[in-house]
């Protein structure tokens, strides 16, 4: 990246806001992925299991911090000139935050049906073993690092799986990319884009789809908000949720939604296809409820 003066860019950014989003998605890429996850494997073995998790579950909250976030606040500086520029602060209003934790919670039931009948694609006979033995390896990593067997033991894993991502992620894609994609593009097409990228950088193809739906919705609530805490708290109760269920019932493989298990029977195609529709209906209508709460400011071009 070369240096340019201020009147060349977007709000007087240094570099490029294009070009820039895209090197720091490699460095952070680079750093966190391989240099954070080399330390990782060196410190932890090529395995996750009872007796190592402690010990792998610290590593990923340092590499979280030192790979991540602490990257990620020395670009936002050296690009913007200050933090608040690209990682704003403002306090949401009570409304903002349960509006935003309630559409979370409709789009993720939504997610669940999808992947429901995600499930049901066939795979190639070819790749079919190849397949399955890497979801078998993600969710067995999953599942390790996030069941707690003890009371303190969950409230560590709170502060590893929800606590520290819904900081150090937010902060790198709400903030510093998603501000950068603005400059470059529009506000709308600026959220999309780090949404698709977010969760791409999870690299976990089973869940590519969802992980991208819920990044794009991150980012929408970072655009309407103008502020990192709602996404980041929606962030935050989206993961606590998940190591809370596996606490309180135990880790769930099956493609089952949540809210359809546990009846005599076995729901149906039907019935889980409408359940989705159901709940992508309430999505839509608290997600107007939310666009009428919150009175976005210009940001970067118009979409």
């Amino acid at each position: 990246m070369n240096g340019a003066s201020a009147s060349t860019h977007p709000e007087g950014v240094r570099y490029a806001p294009g070009l820039f989003a895209f090197t720091s998605l490699v460095l952070l890429f680079v750093l966190y992925q391989l240099v954070g996850g080399g330390l990782t494997l060196l410190a932890v073995g090529s395995a996750i299991t009872e007796d190592n998790v402690m010990l792998a579950r610290t590593a990923t909250v340092l590499a979280q911090f030192l790979f991540l976030l602490v990257p990620t606040l020395w670009l936002v500086r050296r690009q913007h000139g200050s933090w608040s520029a690209a990682l704003p602060m403002r306090m949401p209003s009570v409304t903002e935050l349960v509006l935003a934790v309630l559409g979370m919670a409709a789009l993720l039931q939504a997610a669940e049906g999808y992947l429901y009948f995600q499930g049901k694609i066939p795979v190639p006979a070819a790749i079919e073993p190849f397949v399955e033995e890497m979801k078998r390896m993600i969710e067995a990593t999953y599942r390790t690092l996030i069941e707690a067997r003890s009371f303190p033991e969950l409230l560590f894993v709170l502060f590893v799986a929800a606590v520290t991502p819904s900081v150090c992620e937010e902060a790198m894609f709400r903030g510093l990319i998603q501000k950068n994609a603005v400059l470059a593009t529009s506000p709308v097409k600026g959220f999309v884009i780090t949404g698709v990228v977010f969760g791409a950088y999870h690299l976990n193809p089973f869940q590519l789809l969802p992980l991208a739906g819920l990044g794009i919705y991150f980012g929408y609530l970072q655009h309407r908000s103008r502020s990192l805490i709602v996404p980041m708290t929606v962030h935050l109760m989206n993961n606590a949720l998940s190591v809370a269920a596996a606490y309180a019932y135990g880790f769930d493989t099956s493609d089952m939604p949540s809210l359809l298990k546990g009846g005599a029977e076995e729901a149906s195609d039907l019935t889980v296809f409408a359940t989705t529709v159901l709940f992508l209906a309430a999505f839509a209508v608290i997600l107007r409820a939310y666009r009428s709460v919150t009175e976005p400011r210009p940001e970067g071009n118009a979409a």
